[in-house]
């Protein structure tokens, strides 16, 4: 089978049926979050926008007064209902988008990273990021967004772009001295 997506307008809530995607970037009234998926994603008073993502696909959705308008991408298998809007996907490219920030190293700040985790900061935002990484990073290595891009296999309409994972990789042209 090849990758494809379908759509759903006006759902009372979010459907069932959907894959167990380990990640999640979450957009709510005060709060955007990068994570792995917490038991609270479905809360769509706290997260009413957002993406859960990982190898298998990528379901986004966005509340829109009363009611969520979904998306799902599938790289194999069929859609479950309620969605329809079915589009055949062909595999374009993969690349990777750098996320915010520089590590807190706890060896050099050890009261800014007290637990040792993979915490991010950036002066363009106002607190650290706390990225779903399954460890830290060594010298020069930085942490990336992994994407995923497709097109409609019948050339009709346009390109569709989703989020697959989140990884590090080393810096191009880092001096390792």
């Amino acid at each position: 089978m090849s990758p494809v997506a379908g759509f759903h307008r006006n759902l009372p809530g979010h459907p069932e049926g959907l894959p167990d995607l380990p990640f999640a970037w979450l957009e709510g009234p005060l709060e955007v979050r990068l994570d792995w998926t917490p038991e609270d994603w479905k809360d769509l008073n706290r997260w009413p926008a957002g993406r859960i993502f990982g190898e298998a696909g990528e379901y986004r959705w966005q509340r829109t007064g009363s009611s969520v308008h979904a998306v799902l991408l599938l790289e194999d298998g069929a859609l479950p209902a309620p969605f329809s809007g079915k589009v055949e996907l062909r595999s374009r490219d993969e690349s990777a988008l750098v996320l915010w920030g520089e590590w807190i190293d706890p060896e050099r700040d050890p009261d800014g990273n007290t637990d040792h985790k993979p915490l991010f900061y950036a002066q363009e935002i106002p607190e650290p990021q706390l990225y779903p990484l399954e460890r830290n990073p060594e010298k020069g290595e930085t942490p990336r967004l992994r994407i995923r891009s497709y097109v409609d296999a019948a050339g009709e309409r346009g390109e569709f772009v989703r989020c697959v994972g989140i990884f590090l990789k080393k810096d191009e042209g880092e001096d390792d001295g």
